[in-house]
């Protein structure tokens, strides 16, 4: 039987992964697995804005403020308890509810008119965790505990480029952030490959070392060029 080369299994397995990504970052709603899924979960889809949240299995509180310039025209709840409370005015939404082991997510939507802004002040259990507050496809976070996102919001996301996504966006600023640790991890990882290499495929030729001189020299050239992709796509 013939095996399959463990390389391409693991890019076959990230490209997926990307594909996987890009569909559902495409559709208009959040993807989120409630049972799973941990936090606040806001998006817009038809005009209407969508604030949901689910819990990992574990008992939590969810409460929160939301503000606007503009008037609440109507509203929808999703998944909704007796024992969950919400109060909708003009300009305002006050809401608490709470999930278990049997409820693991509730949420509601609300169209608006007329508004410049949308002030969230969103809590779990009595708290601010910000890495917990998805917002739009792509699961963006916001940076402050009380934050504001403007009309539009939602579609400006989605016209970014991929690499200024979040988690894209993330793990390329990490990466050049810690760059020292980056570039020298990826030396020793290719001078291995190398070094494979040579005891392998160059072991049984004349001009072994001009092979290994050209290997080296792409691998100086391949670390140079990354830097600089990094340095433009986080800038």
């Amino acid at each position: 039987m013939k095996m399959v080369n463990p390389g391409l299994k693991i890019i076959v397995l990230v490209l997926t992964a990307v594909l996987i990504l890009t569909l559902f970052s495409g559709c208009r709603g959040v993807f989120y697995i409630p049972g799973a899924s941990y936090g606040y979960y806001i998006w817009e889809e038809d005009n209407n804005i969508y604030v949901e949240w689910s819990i990992d299995r574990k008992e939590s509180e969810f409460e929160g403020r939301i503000l606007t310039d503009g008037k609440i025209t109507a509203y929808n709840l999703n998944g909704w308890e007796e024992s969950d409370t919400i109060k909708v005015e003009g300009d305002k939404i006050e809401f608490s509810a709470a999930l278990d082991d049997t409820d693991y997510s509730d949420g509601f939507s609300f169209a608006i008119q007329d508004y410049t802004y949308l002030e969230f002040d969103l809590k779990m259990n009595g708290g601010y965790d910000l890495s917990r507050i998805n917002l739009g496809g792509f699961l963006e976070n916001p940076e402050e505990s009380v934050f504001r996102i403007g009309k539009g919001y939602f579609g400006q996301l989605g016209e970014k480029p991929w690499y200024r996504k979040h988690p894209f966006s993330e793990f390329l600023g990490k990466l050049f952030s810690n760059k020292y640790f980056t570039f020298v991890y990826l030396f020793i990882l290719g001078a291995v490959i190398i070094e494979i290499l040579r005891v392998t495929v160059l072991a049984g030729r004349k001009r072994k070392i001009i092979g290994m001189a050209i290997s080296y020299a792409v691998l100086v050239v391949a670390e140079i060029g990354i830097y600089f992709i990094l340095r433009f796509l986080v800038r």
